[in-house]
């Protein structure tokens, strides 16, 4: 399947849409997503206050990628989460996701877009550090970094 055939979209997903692309994901995070969160209560609360960015193979969801742009004082968006379906990866696509993301920022009058990753997750921060993100704060006492996207 060639790049030219996967579709960007922002789209409102179902909850039980993003739990279900959650639940088929769950090993596929540094620390299993349903270890630190319940996967039905976070996917409704990323219905009712985030922007779902998604990435299509024509009707299947290989990407996804829940923002909360709700910050408008400090001007901050924040990723919850960034994840690209097997077979998928190495595509460039995850960096195709966070460049649509600082375009939205951007767009909306936000300054920095933000991500806190597990601290011992280096396959994640060298991603990030590549996508343009700087260490923000790195906190190892309680395992995690935050790194932060100027947005121009």
């Amino acid at each position: 399947m060639s790049s030219q055939e996967i579709k960007f979209e922002i789209k409102e997903l179902s909850v039980l849409e993003i739990s279900d692309f959650f639940k088929a994901h769950d090993n596929d995070y540094f620390e299993k997503l349903s270890d630190r969160v319940n996967i039905n209560e976070y996917s409704e609360k990323l219905l009712e206050s985030s922007i779902q960015f998604t990435l299509w193979d024509n009707v299947n969801l290989i990407g996804l990628s829940p923002c909360y742009f709700n910050n408008v004082e400090e001007k901050v968006g924040y990723i919850s989460s960034l994840t690209i379906k097997e077979g998928f990866r190495g595509r460039k696509l995850g960096s195709k996701l966070i460049a649509r993301i600082g375009e939205y920022a951007k767009e909306h009058g936000f300054n920095v877009v933000m991500v806190k990753i597990h601290y011992l997750n280096e396959m994640s921060h060298q991603f990030y550090k590549k996508n343009g993100f700087t260490d923000f704060i790195a906190d190892k006492e309680n395992a995690f970094r935050l790194l932060r996207l100027e947005v121009e």
